[in-house]
């Protein structure tokens, strides 16, 4: 049996508001369904957990530098086991997390993304502003409606943690991504700035 895994240095002011997130793991490669994580892409607020639970086969949970080395903290819950077993973890640091399972062949779908949004990121705004990508699917350019927060870069992460493309995009409301060279497929733009906490938001190139 798995020992559960809390990582919690030190007990946040959020910690009294703070919330589990339940990923089912399963599957295998040799019957349906595929290895999976369920769900794969979860939004969560700074402070709260997630609780992955095996439900069948053989997996992990593997978030390390690494594999990947621009997650803002590394997270694992040892090597590949069977049976009934759970790793929880507390995500401390805003920020896009990736991970995937190290059993062979199932990383090809179980993989999965733990967008991590700050005190005021896409739903804590204290402006009430969301931020959203727009269109999507996008062809040449992505814009992003920030409303009245300040962001000075914008870096284009792939799901498996990689950047691939650093754009300045100075100043507020609405700002302009180039993306016309990226291939098809899904995204996430992480912006930073000075002064606010930095958000995430994805949106598909087509």
């Amino acid at each position: 049996m798995k020992i559960l895994a809390i990582a919690l240095l030190a007990t946040p002011l959020w910690s009294v508001a703070q919330t589990t997130h339940p990923i089912e793991i399963g599957g295998s490669t040799s019957s349906d369904p595929a290895p999976y994580y369920s769900p794969q892409f979860l939004t969560i607020p700074v402070g709260d957990r997630v609780r992955w639970t095996n439900m069948s086969g053989t997996h992990n949970v593997n978030g390390t530098f690494e594999l990947f080395p621009a997650n803002p903290a590394e997270f694992d819950s040892g090597d590949p086991e069977n049976g009934m077993w759970s790793y929880l973890f507390t995500f401390d640091i805003p920020g896009v997390y990736n991970y995937r399972c190290e059993s062979e062949g199932h990383a090809e779908t179980q993989f999965g993304t733990i967008t991590v949004e700050g005190t005021n990121g896409l739903r804590n705004s204290p402006i009430g502003q969301r931020i959203i990508a727009f269109p999507s699917p996008a062809v040449d350019f992505v814009w992003i409606d920030v409303g009245r927060r300040q962001f000075a870069t914008a870096e284009v992460v792939m799901l498996d943690g990689r950047v691939v493309a650093t754009h300045a995009v100075n100043g507020g409301d609405l700002l302009t991504v180039p993306i016309a060279t990226l291939r098809s497929g899904n995204y996430t733009l992480r912006l930073t700035g000075t002064n606010d906490t930095p958000a995430t938001v994805r949106f598909t190139k087509q």
